[in-house]
């Protein structure tokens, strides 16, 4: 029996990505923005395997303290909360498409476009919501790993990041297109 995906949770997830992504780098009359599907995906692959998330440390050279990585309990950072599948160009969730729709619905993002490039935008609302899961208890360990891993790849576009999983991960990218990570 499979279970049916749980969309608000996915769409948590991708809000904190997001916003907190686009904390780093906005300026204070800026809104909160992450530049591209590949690096949303990716940095999303991270923040839902965070053995991954270890080991993409050590190959950078940073160390990782288990609240850095929202770890709680001992062997958490190999729990997947939600598994990607390899697509074309690495890990991806076919419930990008629909959880971004979400979003834009609910008016907590917006997306526009640069030079064939989807901009995702936190809108104010969606900021007050993001501002209020990074303060729930049961949000605040995937929020702590959103931090990390955006401080981790903070210079890195979408490209970049898939280039670090082709080179460091070769066990996800040499998986059959569709299978399960």
């Amino acid at each position: 029996m499979t279970s049916e995906p749980n969309l608000p949770f996915h769409a948590a997830r991708i809000l904190l990505l997001i916003g907190l992504r686009g904390r780093q780098k906005s300026r204070a009359d800026k809104l909160p923005e992450l530049v591209g599907r590949t690096l949303l995906a990716k940095l999303d692959f991270f923040v839902r395997y965070p053995a991954y998330l270890r080991k993409a440390a050590v190959e950078l050279n940073r160390t990782a303290t288990e609240a850095e990585l929202g770890i709680t309990e001992p062997d958490e950072d190999d729990t997947v909360e939600a598994r990607m599948v390899r697509y074309l160009y690495g890990p991806w969730d076919h419930l990008y498409y629909p959880t971004l729709a979400y979003l834009v619905g609910k008016g907590l993002i917006e997306v526009d476009e640069d030079r064939g490039t989807d901009v995702f935008r936190v809108t104010a609302k969606g900021l007050g919501l993001v501002d209020t899961l990074r303060a729930d208890p049961s949000f605040a360990p995937l929020a702590a790993r959103i931090r990390y891993v955006n401080r981790l790849f903070a210079n890195h576009k979408g490209s970049g990041v898939k280039q670090f999983i082709y080179d460091h991960f070769p066990e996800v990218v040499s998986r059959d297109i569709g299978e399960v990570i």
